[in-house]
């Protein structure tokens, strides 16, 4: 018995018919896709000025960012330095309030700078104002205010609440220096002592209380040809006699001392001859 013969039919190998053509429009379109983001990011790259030195104005240098020409920031700016080109101003700008902050390793703010539309804000441990060649001007802490100018001039007048160290106090010329306090007392003291001249003036004192001079070591002195001392109170001629009552007597080099209170003013060597 002889086995059946088949005919041979070729059966044809790849994609044909409507599937050919869908995939020939896919690989076209994806090439279409492909130039017109090569294009867009050759633009962008033209555009913005990319460059291995930076992008536009912005220029990546050893120590750090470069701007070229005026930067505007959205959101806060965090820096280490920030300083101008040698020979032109930096100027910072802001549309509302400018803040400037230094904040520590816990991320807590030490010290602020704000500038508003009428005030500008300090907050710090110590504030300083420095010239040019580092010498401190000013300085505010929590316990002092320091001017370290060789003069400082107040037009109108100052008014202190508490204490005041200066070498020297002096008025404007042609006017009147008053140091006054209107509701306690007045201390003026000095380490190395205390001069109180008016050269081309008089100098008054007035108190409602008392006035005090006093040098725990050292000596008063009143150098002048007339010294007048007014409304001294008088007692009368036949009074009651006190143990503690004395002549007030002057020796020819001015020096006042007491004497007993009957008989003449007497002294020794060691009192008017010093």
């Amino acid at each position: 018995m002889m086995a059946p013969e088949y005919e041979s039919v070729s059966q044809p190998i790849g994609i044909y018919g409507w599937r050919k053509r869908c995939l020939y429009a896919f690989i076209l379109f994806l090439m279409v896709v492909v130039i017109m983001n090569l294009s867009l990011t050759v633009w962008i790259l033209r555009v913005m000025n990319f460059s291995i030195h930076g992008m536009g104005s912005l220029r990546i240098i050893p120590k750090g960012i470069r701007v070229e020409g005026e930067s505007e920031f959205l959101r806060s700016v965090y820096a280490h330095e920030i300083k101008s080109k040698e020979g032109q101003p930096l100027y910072i700008e802001s549309r509302e309030a400018l803040r400037l902050q230094a904040i520590n390793k816990s991320n807590k703010v030490k010290s602020s700078l704000v500038l508003e539309d009428d005030k500008i804000e300090v907050k710090c441990g110590t504030f300083e104002v420095k010239d040019t060649d580092g010498k401190m001007q000013f300085k505010v802490t929590n316990d002092e205010v320091v001017i370290g100018l060789d003069e400082v001039v107040y037009p109108e007048g100052v008014t202190f609440k508490g204490s005041v160290e200066t070498p020297s106090l002096r008025g404007p010329i042609s006017e009147d220096l008053v140091v006054e306090s209107e509701e306690h007392a007045v201390r003026v003291s000095g380490f190395g002592g205390v001069e109180i001249r008016a050269p081309a003036g008089d100098v008054s004192f007035e108190s409602s209380d008392s006035i005090r001079l006093q040098a725990t070591t050292g000596s008063i002195y009143m150098d002048s040809s007339k010294i007048y001392i007014k409304n001294i109170q008088q007692a009368n001629v036949g009074g009651t006699s006190y143990p503690n009552v004395y002549q007030l007597c002057l020796c020819e080099n001015g020096r006042v001392f007491l004497s007993e209170p009957a008989g003449d003013c007497q002294a020794t060597n060691d009192i008017c001859g010093s």
